[in-house]
């Protein structure tokens, strides 16, 4: 269709044309589109989005402070306190190392922060230019460039590629798409330069599967189209050994990062690529050994044994299971029983309206496309396919997988743009065969042609407005009704989304300064030991921003930890306190919004619900596992007295009920529909006394005002170490299943205990005494076995306790410790393979010896930590084997030793584990 092929200059032996200068005016009106629609939050400041980005800016920064080396071997100690996070087998390393990188080379004098800012709007606009090579490649120049014009405006793309994005999705799309491009550009090269696209295409496919874990999904694609590539096409040679090169290039570029590392290899998006390139290699030797009236029926015959091969796997659970939300992307008819995977917004199932307004008039001309694609039936097409349904398929089950459904739809309504421009634009009338009348039809066709292009670009251009401008509305009887979409839901406004810091994390396009100077508040104003407790939402920002350590942040890589904060927020006053006292907090942080007023009287009073902890003290009640009609009315939304007089959130909250209004009008007790209205009432105020447990140390600025509107109030209270709580019940709510055995009310805080154990025992000769602990083998036999096996090797002989975290745990085990010159390994090592979780309802009481692991449950070797004061927090995500029954003496002295970096003894020969014997239980009692 561009066929302008008048040459406008020579560049050597290449011709530029006029054809030529029209690809690159769209390919430049589509970058600028999209950097400006991706820009539009700057309205409300130059800031990071969201809670995520500010964690990776904080790594991404690490590493250009301190090294790459330093940063696969950083254990954050500031989050997920007191056990820290593994940091590079627990986030996306591809996105930080490529940004410090690309910091490092074209940073300039900007801060880093400055351009982790602009990053995302960068990669976003370079990634219209990525599909335009894309599907220029599927379907061809014209259909190229409308895809780039597209992508520039789509909302669900724009939404999660911001300003300020500084997460995953930017990173993660645009290097899955240039690797993309490069395998189906690859497909149609020769043997040569096809290797070398495959090889990098591969390479990045696996960079972008360390920057995002979505990215697993291309996996599905690409996967099946090498199975549908072998119908397709009758020489398979340079599909074979592009699909090989891509694959091998793919998983070695993955599997060697950190994360996603062998889980990828061994998972499913793995074992899919892999099992698509041994098809094409397993095809084409049947193909060679076939005849070709017999190569269609037993490549269908190989297909089917594939598929049972396939569902064998899956049956057998013979792969690394992915985390839930990425089967229930596969799977949708699997069902979530974890409120806290339901609680995430971007986790939500997106409903039909949703893609209506995301897509518009895009849907039919995708349908079109597609039935166009299945009518070719080429490889191409095929693919085109393949990248629509799936894509559409997987974004089904999560809101924030709605990218893979734009990036299909996008694909497949460009080849139909394209088709349906093409059968226009080449119109012409049958000319008679009467040689005078061709003369004058001629002439009548060249108008009907001219015609038609103005009223099919005039069609076009209209049915492409209606969901990018704000299309207004008439008023009747002072109600607004809208002609096309709803106010503020257009294509337009979807990028006009203030960032969370900015908002405070509610819907509303507003600006506030609450949190940016309460954090701010914390950073100058708290020790810089100080531990915040917070719901998990906030827990970057506190540790970015705030520089303080947080107990829990949306890594969620500690689903039990969140748990034992809901407990801590919603069970009862002192209960929660005594949760509070052993997480060692000493600020709680809570987050309120709603909206002030004037009373009737000249009193303030007010509407709480907007998007603080007040909305979210439902998945609060869930999480922690309380039942939701003891705190909440019929609507499951507004607090019963219950919640107000005895939760601990509740007394946090600085406001008390007064009144309720149903249909304007006032009723003194709550029915169903009615709005709660408070007055402020500050329970733990500033002044508080040396007996109260809470004291208000920081309240922001929206809430101390007394201006009607809006108010964003970040409050933070101090914790008096001096209190001691009185907890009415268990806080845990932990269900012992032998009282006598593993006794809550019976803490191990002697140094001496007698065994209650007829196993053996394991007697530990340290550098500050020796210490005799006992096994648990009815609870966790693997692990008791594996480390009798290791302690009778002489495998712990000579090492140290590397990790010693004062009032918590010291942990040994690790054989990298012998070596006292290279330190920066300790707590790495393990004895080459890993053992499975035994959870239990054992309580990690003082002197309880548990197994470390990292992220995964099942990742425990050899290390091993000894529990100094009450941490109830661990039970049932670590495995408690063991515990000691005579010298705690010395582990306290092991525990009082002076400490360095990463909370390793300042002389490691104090710390040492000489030997590990193990004895009959008999032979030795206290």
């Amino acid at each position: 269709m561009l066929s302008d092929d008048r040459v406008l200059f020579h560049f050597g032996n290449y011709n530029f044309s006029a054809r030529h200068l029209l690809v690159i005016t769209v390919l430049v009106i589509a970058f600028t589109t999209a950097f400006i629609m991706r820009s539009y939050p700057v309205k409300y400041g130059y800031y990071l989005n969201e809670f995520d980005p500010y964690f990776d800016y904080r790594a991404t920064k690490y590493i250009i402070d301190n090294g790459l080396d330093a940063y696969l071997k950083w254990h954050d100690t500031m989050s997920w306190y007191p056990e820290g996070r593994n940091i590079p087998t627990t986030s996306q390393v591809g996105l930080h190392v490529t940004a410090a990188y690309l910091y490092k080379i074209f940073g300039g004098n900007s801060s880093v922060l400055d351009f982790t800012i602009i990053l995302p709007v960068v990669l976003g606009s370079l990634t219209t230019i990525v599909v335009f090579a894309l599907v220029r490649t599927l379907g061809g120049t014209t259909a190229g460039l409308f895809s780039a014009l597209l992508i520039a405006f789509t909302p669900a793309i724009i939404q999660r590629g911001n300003l300020g994005w500084f997460k995953s999705e930017p990173l993660g799309l645009f290097l899955a798409l240039l690797a993309l491009y490069l395998l189906i550009s690859a497909m149609k090269h020769k043997p040569g330069i096809a290797i070398v696209k495959a090889i990098a295409g591969g390479l990045l496919l696996g960079l972008a599967n360390a920057s995002w874990g979505g990215i697993q999904y291309f996996s599905i694609p690409i996967s099946l189209f090498f199975f549908a590539v072998t119908f397709m096409r009758k020489d398979l040679r340079t599909p074979l050994i592009v699909a090989v090169l891509f694959t091998v290039a793919a998983i070695i570029a993955a599997g060697l990062s950190p994360r996603p590392g062998l889980s990828f290899v061994f998972g499913l998006p793995g074992i899919a690529l892999i099992g698509g390139t041994i098809f094409l290699i397993a095809s084409s030797i049947v193909r060679k050994f076939s005849s070709s009236s017999t190569f269609a029926r037993n490549n269908w015959i190989l297909l089917a044994c594939f598929i049972a091969i396939a569902v064998g796997i899956i049956v057998s659970g013979s792969f690394y299971v992915s985390s839930f939300r990425y089967l229930n992307a596969v799977n949708p008819f699997l069902s979530s029983q974890n409120p806290l995977v339901e609680s995430v917004a971007e986790h939500f199932t997106p409903t039909l309206v949703e893609y209506l307004t995301d897509y518009s008039v895009l849907i039919m001309f995708a349908g079109f496309g597609a039935l166009m694609a299945f009518k070719h039936r080429n490889d191409m097409s095929i693919f085109s396919l393949i990248i629509g349904i799936t894509g559409v398929y997987v974004s089904a089950t999560f809101a924030r997988l709605l990218v893979f459904s734009s990036i299909g739809i996008i694909l497949l309504a460009s080849l139909g743009l394209y088709e349906v421009t093409r059968s226009i634009l080449n119109y012409k009338a049958s000319e008679p065969t009467h040689k005078k009348r061709r003369r004058v039809e001629g002439h009548k066709t060249s108008q009907i042609s001219r015609s038609l292009k103005i009223i099919y670009s005039g069609i076009v251009v209209i049915l492409i407005s209606i969901p990018v401008i704000d299309n207004g509305g008439v008023v009747i009887n002072d109600k607004l009704f809208t002609i096309f979409y709803p106010p503020n839901s257009n294509w337009l406004s979807s990028a006009d989304i203030p960032p969370s810091i900015a908002n405070g994390g509610t819907g509303f396009r507003v600006k506030t300064n609450d949190w940016i100077n309460a954090l701010d508040w914390i950073s100058t104003s708290t020790p810089s030991n100080s531990v915040v407790a917070s719901w998990w939402d906030y827990g970057y920002w506190i540790t970015t921003l705030g520089n303080r350590t947080s107990l829990a942040d949306n890594a969620t890589i500690n689903q039990t930890r969140i748990a034992t904060i809901a407990k801590m927020f919603m069970d009862q006053t002192e209960n929660g306190l005594k949760i509070s006292k052993d997480l060692q907090s000493d600020y709680i942080v809570v987050y309120i919004v709603g909206q002030r007023f004037n009373g009737n009287n000249g009193t303030e009073l007010y509407v709480l619900g907007n998007g603080g902890d007040e909305s979210k003290k439902q998945w609060f009640i869930r999480i922690g596992g309380f039942d939701e009609n003891t705190y909440l009315e019929q609507d499951g939304f507004t607090p019963k007295a219950f919640f107000w007089n005895r939760t601990l959130l509740g007394q946090l909250i600085p406001f008390t009920p007064v009144s309720y209004i149903l249909n304007g009008a006032p009723t003194g007790q709550y029915e169903p529909g009615a709005t709660a209205i408070y007055s402020k009432d500050i329970k733990y105020p500033e002044n508080a006394t040396a007996q109260q447990p809470l004291r208000l140390a920081y309240s922001s600025d929206s809430f101390r005002t007394d201006k009607p509107g809006l108010f964003f109030a970040v409050l933070v209270y101090e914790v008096n170490h001096n209190y001691n709580p009185t907890p009415t019940s268990d806080p845990y709510n932990e269900v012992v299943e032998n009282e006598e055995k593993f006794s809550i009310n019976t803490p191990l805080t002697n140094t001496s205990m007698k065994s209650t154990n007829e196993s053996k025992l394991a007697i530990l000769d340290t550098s500050q005494g020796p210490i005799t602990m006992e096994f648990f083998p009815d609870v966790a036999p693997m692990t008791v076995s594996n480390f009798e096996k290791l302690a009778e090797s002489g495998f712990y002989n000579g090492t140290v306790f590397h990790r010693i975290v004062k009032g918590f745990v010291i942990q040994g085990g690790d054989p990298n410790t012998k070596n006292s010159t290279n330190t920066a390994a300790w707590g790495t090592g393990d004895p080459g393979y890993k053992i499975k979780a035994e959870f239990s309802n054992i309580p990690h009481n003082r002197g309880i010896v548990s197994m470390a692991r990292s992220s995964d449950p099942d990742s425990a070797g050899s290390q091993f930590f000894i529990v100094l004061n009450d941490s109830r927090f661990l039970d049932n995500q670590y495995t408690a084997f063991g515990r000691v029954i005579d010298g705690m003496d010395a582990v306290d002295k092991i525990a009082a030793l002076p400490t360095i970096q990463n909370d390793q003894p300042q002389d490691p020969n104090l710390a040492k584990i000489n030997s590990i014997k193990i004895v009959n239980n008999n032979t030795t009692k206290s």
